[in-house]
């Protein structure tokens, strides 16, 4: 059933100042200016004082907004979506904003309008075959708006883990078999890789708590495993930082003995780079306390050779990247705050 939010139920009288509105919609300061500034969105007006002022209808506009970032829309196309609804409303008042189970509905306004509604993707099945359909043809636009659906939907570590995850194993295994060109494999996992890359810039990112580090082992250049696993963290409330593909051993043994992480996170996908993966864990064991952080790692190649878990000093996260903040949250229990 789909429910919503109608725009004529709620007062447009300003009522409310900045802070109210904050503590009622969870958003920063900072970034409700920015969408007022850069979208026009609810046009707030002023008081005698010259504070902003907003109504129970700028508040309902807002939280649905937010929902829409939330779930992984971009904020340009969450508020394209309302403003092509509210242009189709017979009435200036008698908006409907689509939501589904607390959580957005796509239309015809975020994807492409020659597509008949009938077709969209619903459930993870078509998804993940609209998304590889359009990845191995090359369209971007049509693979947009598939994640659009999807994050739309669903939340983002189920999207990750019962959309990206599948997509990318079954573009692996065609590739492996012959069945795909390197190219077309590049394509996709160069557009799934960016599309996360997105998403964790978008990701909250606290400044309290312990400071987890996140990246590849030396020389593994598949990332998209751990920025994952770093989206996931950041949603969950920690510090994470990520440090990207290749990490160099000695480097990074020098720079934790300056910054002091809690726990480093390395991910390796080959037997070569999960051998130098156990090498720099080595290396941090051997660390003294209090510099030692706690170490964690993963990557398929840990699934489909457990046996090399064995050779590795640190915790297996497990053979899920949701699995993995579950592990987290267990190590981390007793690790004291930081604030930086």
């Amino acid at each position: 059933m789909v429910t919503g939010i109608k725009l004529n139920e709620y007062d447009a009288t300003p009522l409310y100042n900045i802070k109210a509105v904050v503590q009622a919609t969870d958003i920063s300061p900072s970034t409700l200016r920015a969408w007022e500034r850069r979208y026009n969105v609810c046009n707030p007006s002023r008081s005698d004082s010259g504070y902003r002022l907003y109504s129970d209808r700028d508040v309902a506009v807002i939280r649905w907004l937010k929902t829409q970032v939330d779930a992984g829309m971009a904020i340009s196309q969450a508020v394209a979506w309302m403003d092509s609804i509210t242009e189709k409303a017979e009435e200036p008042d008698g908006v409907f904003l689509p939501m589904r189970n607390g959580q957005a509905v796509s239309t015809q306004a975020v994807h492409s309008a020659s597509v008949p509604a009938a077709s969209q993707p619903m459930d993870f099945t078509n998804l993940q075959n609209s998304l590889l359909e359009s990845l191995l043809h090359y369209e971007d636009e049509q693979a947009e708006s598939v994640l659009t659906e999807a994050f739309a939907r669903y939340p983002v570590e189920q999207v990750g883990e019962q959309l990206l995850t599948p997509v990318l194993t079954e573009i692996g295994r065609r590739w492996h078999d012959g069945e795909l060109s390197i190219t077309a494999e590049h394509f996709a996992t160069s557009y799934i890789r960016q599309r996360l890359s997105v998403l964790l810039r978008a990701a909250p990112a606290p400044k309290a708590g312990p400071i987890i580090w996140t990246g590849c082992a030396p020389g593994e250049l598949h990332e998209i495993a751990v920025q994952m696993i770093t989206l996931y963290l950041r949603r969950a409330g920690y510090w994470v930082q990520y440090l990207g593909q290749n990490i160099h051993t000695d480097d990074l043994i020098s720079e934790i003995e300056k910054r002091k992480p809690a726990m480093v996170i390395l991910s390796a996908n080959s037997p070569e780079t999960a051998s130098k993966l156990g090498e720099l864990a080595q290396k941090l064991a051997a660390m003294p306390d209090p510099v030692r952080p706690l170490f964690g790692y993963g990557g398929m190649i840990f699934n489909a050779m457990p046996q090399l878990r064995t050779h590795i000093p640190g915790s297996f996260l497990g053979s899920t990247t949701r699995e993995a903040v579950d592990v987290v949250n267990q190590l981390l229990s007793s690790v004291p705050v930081s604030t930086g």
